[in-house]
């Protein structure tokens, strides 16, 4: 495996690990900026500005109360 100067991450499964909390952390921060939208401006603006569909921004705000927290890895 190679790695990149200043890369503290020498094992490959932790690796995954990291990119799987990052993914997940992004995705939240997404559907927290498209909760947001379709709260402020209206669903169809906000399914029209992400690129959703209609059911998923209805599925987005009406579980946004919802959220457990993912497993750990």
């Amino acid at each position: 495996m190679t790695t990149n100067p200043g890369d503290t991450t020498a094992d490959p499964i932790e690796a995954v690990h990291e990119a799987i909390r990052s993914y997940r952390r992004s995705r939240q921060q997404r559907d927290e900026a498209i909760i947001a939208a379709a709260i402020t401006v209206g669903r169809q603006t906000a399914a029209e500005a992400s690129g959703l569909s209609m059911s998923r921004i209805n599925q987005l705000v009406n579980n946004r109360g919802r959220r457990t927290t993912e497993p750990t890895l």
